[in-house]
Formats: C-alpha cells, sequence, structure tokens
C-alpha cells in the first residue's frame, strides 16, 4: 500500500508540473509500455513523463524527464537529450536515473509527433545495476 501511495503522489506532483505548460499526450511502445505525456517548457526543451508497465521490472513504472533539443540535426528529424528519474513499484520499489536520447519527427501540417528514444541508465534501490529502456512513441500535440 505504501508503495502504491508514494508512485501516485509522485504521478500528482510531476502531473502539476506538466499541465502548467502547452502539452502533448500519447503512447510509448517499449520498455515500458504505456501513456506518455510531454510538457513543452519552450520551443527548445520539454519534460516528459511516462506511466507504464515495465515488462523486464516486472513493475508499475513512472518515469520523469527534462529534455533539451537540438532541432533539423537530420533534415526534418530534431534530436533531443536529456535526464530524468526512474521509480518502479514491484515487490521492493525501484529508483533510479535514465539520460534518455531520441530523435524526433514531426509530421508535417497535423500535430502529431513520432519519436524513438534510448535511454540508458543506472538503478540505486533495491540495488546498484545498469539499466536500459527506451521505444517507439507518438505524441497529439495541443
Amino acid at each position: 500500500m505504501k508503495k502504491i501511495v508514494v508512485s501516485l503522489f509522485v504521478l500528482i506532483v510531476l502531473s502539476v508540473a506538466v499541465f502548467s505548460a502547452p502539452l502533448g499526450i500519447g503512447v510509448k511502445i517499449g520498455e515500458p509500455s504505456g501513456l506518455y505525456i510531454r510538457s513543452y517548457t519552450s520551443s527548445m526543451s520539454f519534460a516528459g513523463i511516462t506511466a507504464a508497465w515495465s515488462f523486464s521490472h516486472n513493475s508499475f513504472t513512472i518515469q520523469a524527464d527534462y529534455n533539451a533539443v537540438s532541432p533539423n540535426v537530420f533534415g526534418d528529424i530534431d534530436f533531443s537529450y536529456g535526464g530524468g528519474i526512474h521509480v518502479g513499484v514491484q515487490d521492493d520499489l525501484n529508483l533510479g536515473i535514465r539520460f534518455p536520447l531520441a530523435l524526433n519527427f514531426a509530421i508535417p501540417e497535423t500535430p502529431v509527433l513520432t519519436f524513438l528514444e534510448i535511454a540508458p541508465g543506472f538503478m540505486f534501490l533495491p540495488s546498484t545495476d545498469f539499466d536500459l529502456s527506451g521505444g517507439l512513441g507518438i505524441v497529439y500535440n495541443f
């Protein structure tokens, strides 16, 4: 019960910060797979939150990142990079840091954006270990 309360608290705090800026909502398929929210802090940065199921950790996972954007690195494809946290709830609380790297493509003349992300990281709880996450996502920008 304590783990669920901690996870919900983290999700609520992050959601308040996210919903105060221009917003994109979508899904991310990969590790983990689930709901993805992107809040644009400027034209050159965004915060991303994933609330999803991790198949490798067999847990409910929340990932929150702050990312900078380098526009038009490969034609119309932007490159984003940043840092963030990983919180997972299973038998024990999983806690770690992550460093997402992504290619982002805004589909012309639509509010839809696609991205391909890889995020190396480190888990600190319940033990220290290397972690790798990422996936393919689609976001509808409001």
